[in-house]
């Protein structure tokens, strides 16, 4: 009986370090699970706010700091959202264990999903609301299309995500048609509502998004100086080389992804966006290269390091022009990254060799 006795409580304290060495186990994997993701935000539904600048800036440079920052606390939700699905991006891009890179992926979809299945940002109550959103939109577009696929038994989520992507691409569509002003139908504004009509068009397989976006590309490349810089820009003061960037980042990104789509050039002379490229570059490194055309001191500050994220799109661009004496110009200072592009361009395009032949025959 003793014997018996011994034995049962030996299996009971064997039972229970059993359990105690599972817990402890399981407790980094849920760790680990936890650490892939972050709490989805409550979606943004509604945007309405005034314009950054002066009622009186003609030129649009003069800013309010009032209303300036009324417009980036408005858009610091949706910011941040997408600055946190573009590290969890970043992660999945680096990561060799297929379950985790499974769950960071998973992690992306469900967040875009939720704001999807929510109609997020379907009220645009304002005229700078709708010039503001579609940078938003196409970060998300960009974001969502590098997880979608990745993960099994989330098709209807994401065909969820892709038609909520088309309806706000058709508004950003109807707004610069029918409702912009002739300055922001051709400026960097332009560029940024192309970037985000032209990634839903590749993900809806929607030609006439696409076609879009290839002709408004080709509207911004056209209407550059024969310096390579953007004359809108140019007379935006102050902020001139500012503006050029901001123009660049999302038209760059934009012909890169076209093209790899199998969509052709995306409306690009690549000769001529070379020189708009190198424009860029040479005015981040010696502003006064601008100031000499609008008279205006800049308020870029000079170099390249102190603009990486403005610079971003110098990844792409290498990817689609392979043009080595500018990777030159970057290397040493890579990694590149832009949330609204989609995070770490340089583990995005890691040495790649885009194509601008045309495949994509709808």
């Amino acid at each position: 009986m003793a014997d018996l006795t011994h034995w049962t409580l030996n299996r009971h304290i064997a039972a229970s370090l059993l359990a105690i060495t599972a817990a402890m186990a399981a407790a980094p994997a849920a760790q680990a699970a936890d650490e892939t993701c972050f709490k989805t935000p409550t979606p943004v539904m509604s945007l309405g706010f005034g314009s950054r600048y002066e009622a009186d800036s003609k030129n649009r440079s003069d800013i309010d700091e009032e209303s300036d920052a009324a417009v980036t606390k408005a858009l610091k939700p949706i910011d941040q959202f997408i600055q946190n699905l573009a590290k969890v991006v970043s992660k999945a891009q680096t990561e060799k264990d297929i379950a985790t890179r499974r769950a960071y992926h998973r992690c992306v979809v469900d967040s875009v999903y939720a704001w999807a299945k929510a109609d997020a940002l379907n009220d645009m109550r304002t005229f700078n609301a709708k010039l503001s959103v579609p940078a938003r939109i196409g970060g998300l577009a960009i974001l969502f299309a590098e997880s979608r696929d990745q993960v099994p038994g989330l098709h209807d989520r994401e065909r969820i995500v892709e038609k909520w992507l088309q309806k706000r691409a058709q508004e950003i569509v109807y707004f610069f048609e029918n409702e912009a002003t002739k300055g922001a139908a051709r400026n960097n504004l332009r560029a940024w509502a192309s970037m985000a009509v032209g990634e839903v068009g590749v993900l809806n397989r929607d030609r006439g998004l696409v076609e879009w976006s290839i002709l408004s590309n080709n509207t911004m490349i056209t209407n550059a100086a024969t310096d390579g810089s953007l004359p809108l820009e140019m007379n935006r003061q102050r902020y001139a080389l500012h503006y050029q960037l901001h123009a660049m980042t999302p038209l760059v990104a934009s012909v890169a992804r076209l093209c790899e789509a199998g969509y052709g050039k995306g409306g690009a002379d690549l000769d001529k966006l070379r020189t708009m490229a190198h424009f860029s570059v040479k005015a981040v490194k010696d502003p006064k290269i601008v100031q000499k055309i609008n008279g205006k001191s800049q308020t870029v500050k000079p170099g390249l390091k102190n603009n990486l994220t403005s610079l971003a799109w110098l990844e792409p661009y290498v990817a689609l022009t392979n043009d080595l004496d500018m990777e030159k110009e970057f290397a040493s200072l890579r990694p590149l990254s832009n949330s609204k592009l989609g995070g770490n361009q340089t583990n995005l395009y890691d040495d790649q060799r885009i194509s601008c032949t045309m495949t994509v025959q709808n």
